[in-house]
């Protein structure tokens, strides 16, 4: 796939070679929460996200982190790579107007502007009606040597440079559409993943997935000079008109990726979209 600016960006085919604290002796007894405080209920297990979470849920990012915990791969391996190529077949390529609300809205794109800012949220995490107040995504850069092997992952800050092939590792808490647009240096925007503009990447929430999909693709750019940026878009199917949350997106950068969190109103649905810097020249 070759992209018609002066920056090319394209998939391509290429084989894939396979501080500790001392402890107090006696530590404190515990004090009950006083009555009338919901202090109590906030340390009750709590089923988010489908897992049981089983400490004090006041704090979405820490409730996310134990969400992660067993789902992302830690060790770059040949087995560990095959894995994670096997786990992105349960996402597909679909038509946008296929999946619920978006075709019945009549829209064209799944893709948003930009709308995450560093730092972490701070409304309580809740659960009522069974419904939690935030979804979250776990997004990493994924690079990858000329031989096609898995050098490690980094945060979506840390960006990209002209000749680097990457994907994406993307795991979400919800099920989603995903779809990947590229901002040249004459600031047009283009949908290139999928590469048709009406389709979209439908995934599955809890699973780890790569980005393309098929085992010898990669993203690279090459060329031209100019701020450049893919932007990296990830919606709710019903997410859509006012259906679409509007609230700012958190973003946390670890050194094994990033972990964004949107606080949602009622009715509303997740759209988390975020921007990958290209940096020409090496």
């Amino acid at each position: 796939m070759k992209l018609p600016s002066r920056a090319l960006a394209c998939l391509l085919i290429l084989a894939l070679a396979t501080p500790g604290m001392a402890q107090s002796p006696t530590p404190p007894a515990p004090t009950a929460p006083p009555a009338g405080s919901d202090a109590g209920e906030e340390l009750k297990p709590k089923f988010i996200w489908g897992i049981l979470i089983k400490f004090a849920v006041n704090y979405a990012i820490s409730a996310f982190g134990s969400y992660l915990m067993g789902k992302l791969t830690e060790q770059i391996t040949p087995q560990n790579i095959a894995s994670m190529l096997l786990r992105s077949k349960s996402a597909s390529i679909v038509p946008l107007g296929s999946v619920g609300a978006g075709g019945t809205m009549g829209a064209k794109s799944a893709g948003a502007p930009e709308n995450t800012v560093a730092g972490e949220p701070t409304t309580p995490l809740k659960v009522e009606n069974g419904r939690e107040n935030y979804q979250a995504v776990h997004v990493a850069l994924m690079n990858f040597d000329r031989a096609g092997n898995a050098l490690g992952f980094a945060p979506v800050t840390a960006g990209f440079r002209t000749g680097e092939r990457f994907k994406l590792r993307v795991l979400p808490t919800f099920d989603g559409l995903l779809v990947i647009d590229n901002i040249n240096p004459k600031n047009q925007r283009r949908q290139i993943y999928p590469a048709q503009a009406d389709n979209v990447v439908k995934i599955k929430a809890g699973v780890e997935i790569m980005i393309p999909l098929g085992q010898d693709e990669y993203f690279e750019f090459t060329g031209a000079t100019g701020d450049e940026q893919l932007v990296i878009t990830l919606r709710d199917p019903r997410a859509f008109g006012a259906a679409a949350a509007t609230a700012v997106v958190t973003r946390k950068d670890e050194n094994n990726g990033s972990n964004f969190m949107q606080e949602l109103a009622p009715n509303t649905y997740p759209v988390i979209s975020q921007a990958l810097k290209l940096k020409h020249g090496g």
